[in-house]
């Protein structure tokens, strides 16, 4: 197979960009010669065009069933748009039986495989951030496929119940594309926090607070790992205690990782989920976090680090290129879901991850999204970088 064909533009008449984007997903390439899979994707500004877009992407390209959604913002090949009227394409020559369209209201979104549909191996999951039961859905999806691997983020802007596309436009719950065991992808999470101290272990909670760690009163342990004087750790008052915090090494914000016991200690912090601790108790003791916690649970505190970020992110890259080398694989197409709170907030600079990309793994062609959230594996991350690659091996050149 080729290289996927994709492409990008921005202009603030949408149908002068989608004419861009048309002409360059063209390139001088004959149609697709079969059924292909089309990702779309558009910022804020044109949401209430996707329809249209979709419109003119079949007329253009009638082989090609489109799904996408609209975002916060929109990336591509050493790019990155927010703010303004842009849109990211690119169409999957993938074989025809290797993938289906899918949307639905909850995690029972993918239908079991039937008849000629292929059985599910992975998935690409684009879902409504106010979805009920937005993780035990998103649990509940990952099951319905057989490696229990998804890849994908929580679409939409500031407004809630925004556009998708599943071949039409559908709006609320899940919606995406099944892929078979014939399509190999490859697929790694990066972080944007730094982990401050050590991981301890949750062992009382209720709701959204954390009580003890490691047997002994969470805040305790939490002033410990900032190295707040034993003197000031003792204290009730709330303010003394916050002015003992170190202001410029939480300056990005703090936050706490969260592990299930069960899963494997080798994976490593790129498994956390990362959750905002939201207030302190001086008198009891505890912390309240932007999560619910479970007795048994991995925690550790961090806080969002650029150069973390950076580094973890040139990681993941390395890990792919490596294996792409040892198994002699080639990219077809890449898919990057990155949390809105990275981006230039975090890395200083629009398309900074997009470039650090395209210098790790070259000119690869990549579409993706500014997530409310990011979907790996069976779980749904903040502050995180989703990168799938589409792989194929590598065609031996004749001696």
């Amino acid at each position: 197979m080729h290289a996927f064909r994709h492409g990008h533009a921005s202009d603030p008449n949408w149908r002068a960009a989608t004419e861009m984007l048309m002409n360059r997903l063209d390139a001088g390439r004959p149609p697709p010669p079969a059924p292909g899979l089309g990702l779309v994707y558009v910022t804020e500004r044109l949401a209430e065009r996707l329809g249209d877009i979709a419109t003119l992407l079949r007329e253009r390209f009638p082989a090609v069933q489109w799904i996408g959604a609209s975002a916060h913002g929109v990336c591509a090949t050493g790019i990155e748009y927010t703010g303004e009227s842009a849109l990211t394409a690119m169409i999957c020559e993938l074989p025809p039986e290797g993938w289906r369209v899918f949307s639905g209201p909850d995690g029972a979104s993918i239908p079991p495989a039937g008849g000629t549909a292929p059985a599910a191996f992975t998935a690409l999951v684009h879902a409504e951030p106010m979805t009920a039961d937005l993780a035990e859905s998103v649990a509940d999806l990952a099951a319905r496929v057989d490696t229990g691997f998804l890849f994908g983020g929580l679409i939409g802007g500031s407004q809630p119940n925004s556009a998708q596309l599943a071949d039409g436009v559908v709006r609320g719950g899940f919606s995406g594309a099944t892929f078979g065991d014939g399509v190999r992808l490859l697929s790694r999470v990066t972080q944007g926090c730094a982990p401050l101290a050590r991981e301890h272990v949750i062992s009382d909670c209720s709701s959204h607070y954390i009580q003890r760690l490691d047997g002994q009163p969470a805040l305790d342990v939490l002033l410990g790992d900032l190295g707040v004087d034993a003197e000031v750790r003792a204290s009730r008052d709330g303010e003394e205690i916050l002015r003992a915090l170190p202001a410029e090494r939480l300056s990005n914000g703090l936050m706490v990782g969260l592990a299930p016991s069960s899963r494997d200690r080798g994976i490593g912090f790129g498994d956390y989920i990362v959750r905002n601790v939201l207030g302190i108790d001086p008198h009891n003791r505890l912390l309240a976090i932007a999560a619910t916690p479970r007795r048994g649970d991995r925690a550790v505190f961090c806080t969002r680090d650029r150069h973390a970020a950076r580094a973890d992110l040139i990681r993941i890259c390395t890990e792919l290129r490596e294996e792409l080398e040892s198994e002699s694989l080639r990219v077809l197409g890449a898919h990057y879901v990155s949390c809105v709170a990275r981006g230039a907030h975090l890395f200083g600079a629009s398309g900074a991850e997009q470039g650090i990309i395209a210098h790790n793994l070259g000119a690869i062609p990549l579409v993706g999204f500014l997530a409310n959230g990011e979907i790996a594996r069976d779980r749904v991350y903040g502050y995180t970088g989703v990168l799938t690659l589409f792989v194929e091996p590598r065609i031996a050149d004749p001696a």
